[in-house]
């Protein structure tokens, strides 16, 4: 087995997939159930992993698509309009039958004609999708896919730090490290800031909050290409809200001595409503979201009263921002729930 493909395993199986390896058509069909459904990728085949996601969604046989004009031999044709983009869906019956009959035909081309047979639904590609014959491609394909990856954020920060997000998971893919490392890099930047606002070091302390805000979504972009877990599960993702508040706070205890404490009281109620935003929007998908308040977004809020020496009069919009976000967070979710007619508690 080439090592490449060995640790491509093992890595499935550190993070909890259960993987069988079968060295034959016969023992494919044994390690299966009738009923079980079965993607099938071809040779070469590379596609994202919404894309894939599509066609592994769709009830019965299902091929996956691209038009037939622009695309070489190498994506077999399908009929008149259609080639195949080297995925499919089948089950263990299907499967099954085919090796019984199998001979000396090519699996995959046969498996491919049968679920055809089986009025298979064509499913379009709609994102990157190639069938490689040489390793040369690859790297233009990685680098199609890594554009078309988003983040998991949903701000309008992210909007505007996508392009860098996107350069910097560029610069990354090729490399050796792991897609959380930027986003622990994140994490370290983020708590320096929090320590350097608390020793009054007020530009220091921000320009490191600011250099943070792009990585965690280069570590997202990353994490999605290589299909390598969520990156909202991952533990410096979780941590990252707490660093910013404890920056917010350190920011407001370095002004407290100059304004008055007050300020610390402004700083702990906006983190209040941006908790309580967070849980009215549990479930959620409100209208507007793009806009409501979020860290990273609130942290790009404050450069130009930072620039003009105004902190405190930052941190009153950045409240003025988070109530407003609440109280339109609670109106929608509150609201939706009226309009399903269902009622929820908690």
């Amino acid at each position: 087995m080439p090592a490449d493909l060995a640790a491509a395993i093992e890595r499935m199986r550190r993070e909890h997939l259960p993987v069988r390896l079968v060295r034959s058509a016969e023992e494919a069909a044994e390690a299966v159930e009738p009923t079980d459904q079965l993607l099938m990728i071809a040779d070469g085949a590379i596609a994202d992993a919404a894309t894939l996601a599509s066609l592994a969604a769709a009830e019965g046989p299902a091929v996956l698509t691209v038009g037939d004009g622009g695309h070489g031999d190498i994506y077999e044709r399908i009929d008149a309009h259609a080639r195949w983009a080297g995925a499919a869906v089948l089950d263990g019956a299907l499967l099954r039958s085919t090796v019984a009959m199998l001979r000396d035909w090519d699996l995959q081309s046969t498996l491919l004609r049968r679920i055809l047979q089986a009025a298979a639904r064509q499913v379009p590609a709609t994102g990157p999708v190639a069938i490689l014959d040489a390793v040369d491609d690859l790297d233009t394909l990685e680098r199609r896919i890594l554009a078309a990856a988003n983040a998991s954020g949903a701000g309008w920060a992210e909007r505007l730090l996508a392009p860098l997000e996107r350069l910097l998971a560029t610069l990354l893919i090729a490399s050796p490290l792991a897609p959380a490392i930027p986003g622990y890099v994140a994490l370290l930047a983020t708590f320096a800031g929090a320590a350097a606002f608390a020793m009054n070091w007020l530009w220091t302390g921000f320009l490191l909050t600011l250099i943070a805000t792009p990585l965690d979504g280069a570590a997202a972009r990353l994490a999605r290409v290589r299909m390598q877990g969520d990156p909202s599960e991952s533990w410096w993702r979780h941590l990252l809200p707490y660093a910013s508040a404890l920056g917010l706070l350190g920011l407001a205890a370095s002004l407290a001595p100059t304004i008055g404490w007050g300020i610390i009281l402004v700083a702990a109620m906006t983190i209040a409503f941006l908790i309580a935003q967070g849980i009215e929007l549990r479930g959620v998908a409100p209208a507007g979201r793009l806009l409501l308040a979020e860290p990273k977004g609130m942290t790009w809020l404050l450069l130009p009263f930072a620039a003009a020496g105004q902190w405190a009069g930052g941190i009153a919009v950045l409240m003025a921002y988070a109530v407003a976000s609440f109280f339109w967070s609670q109106r929608q979710a509150h609201s939706g729930l009226t309009r399903n007619g269902t009622a929820e508690t908690g």
